[in-house]
């Protein structure tokens, strides 16, 4: 029997070191809601809540470029030939594998994390230790003035508008690692006042303003990026949970059906809002056929499951269907019985 364990040390309010026997030693970083993780088999990235969540790996192993996702067993069809018998796999390609994550998709994590390098910075320092030596050697007019004008170049430098855009990105990074997404907030408004089609800025305002709720903001980082990039699929994923939220159901439909994984994190979230969606359209029907792709009768109950059976019940009476929806309910009011709106909702259907 092969022997298995895994260790995770607290390093931090909100970074762990993991020790595992597949993964090695990784860390991860975030907090609920959103989560960044690595270790030698990738980058995971994690965020979300209330029963929808985007959770997606991105693995190294480069010849993995189209992966398996439906890992029910494939039908085999047999066939005769010289009295041989050869059996085939029936692969349907729009079930069977997976979008292939474009470089920028992978990189994604890291990316969020990693500060800017003000690499401007490092070179007027340079330029200045190297001029005070040359001074310290000459010992003259002209080498004290070349020092001079080095260290003005540094301090004009420091109190550019360049400068602090580089420094107020990295804080925000260190901002947005510890929970403090309003102060971070804040400082991404100004850098993006300075440049408004920064990548980095962009994606970590998207992020900050999407924990915050805010949005129409997050929704305005999305499409300022689409104007010069492919937006990533996490991108898409924000797009009609924001949508969603802010009642543009048809929009959210659209920007949602982009999402092409099949992980089951992203496809039941996929499935909630594109249900959620329909009920703000008041086309219940559609609703209820999106829910009931949901793991809605899992014996085992837990918040996810509950907010899956809630939205179900709550689409079926709301197309009239009383009994059925009585069906679902009860199952949350058992769960936790002050969940949300659930006694009223049960005072309706036994009216």
């Amino acid at each position: 029997m092969g022997i298995s364990f895994r260790k995770s040390i607290k390093v931090g309010k909100n970074t762990r070191i993991n020790i595992s026997k597949k993964g090695g030693i990784g860390f991860s970083t975030g907090f609920k809601g959103f989560r960044i993780s690595k270790n030698k088999m990738g980058l995971r990235l994690s965020l979300g809540g209330n029963g929808i969540y985007y959770t997606k790996w991105f693995s190294k192993n480069k010849g993995n470029n189209v992966k398996k996702k439906n890992k029910k067993e494939k039908a085999k069809v047999r066939k005769l030939k010289n009295e041989e018998v050869i059996e085939e796999d029936l692969i349907d390609p729009e079930t069977d594998f997976e979008r292939i994550p474009t470089e920028d998709e992978k990189a994604l994590l890291l990316y969020l994390g990693s500060p800017v390098r003000n690499y401007l910075l490092y070179f007027l320092l340079i330029e200045l230790v190297g001029t005070a030596i040359f001074a310290l050697i000459k010992q003259d007019l002209l080498s004290y003035l070349i020092v001079g004008g080095a260290f003005l170049l540094n301090v004009l430098y420091l109190f550019s508008k360049l400068n602090y855009f580089v420094f107020g990105v990295n804080r925000a990074i260190s901002l947005f690692q510890k929970n403090r997404f309003d102060k971070a907030y804040k400082i991404l408004n100004k850098c993006l006042n300075y440049r408004p089609k920064n990548e980095k800025a962009l994606i970590l305002m998207m992020f900050t303003s999407f924990k915050l709720e805010k949005y129409d903001v997050a929704l305005d980082c999305i499409e300022k990026y689409r104007k010069d990039n492919e937006p990533l699929e996490v991108m898409h994923f924000i797009e009609g949970y924001a949508s969603c939220e802010l009642g543009k159901y048809k929009e959210g439909i659209e920007a949602i059906e982009k999402v092409y994984s099949e992980e089951d994190d992203i496809r039941y979230s996929k499935y909630k809002i594109l249900g959620d969606c329909y009920v703000g359209l008041q086309e219940y029907d559609r609703a209820i056929n999106w829910y009931e792709e949901l793991p809605v009768n899992q014996k085992k109950m837990d918040e996810n499951i509950a907010e899956y059976n809630y939205a179900l019940g709550n689409a079926l009476l709301l197309k009239g269907n009383k009994k059925r929806a009585f069906n679902y309910l009860m199952k949350v009011y058992d769960y936790k019985p002050d969940y949300k709106d659930i006694k009223e909702l049960i005072s309706k259907v036994s009216a």
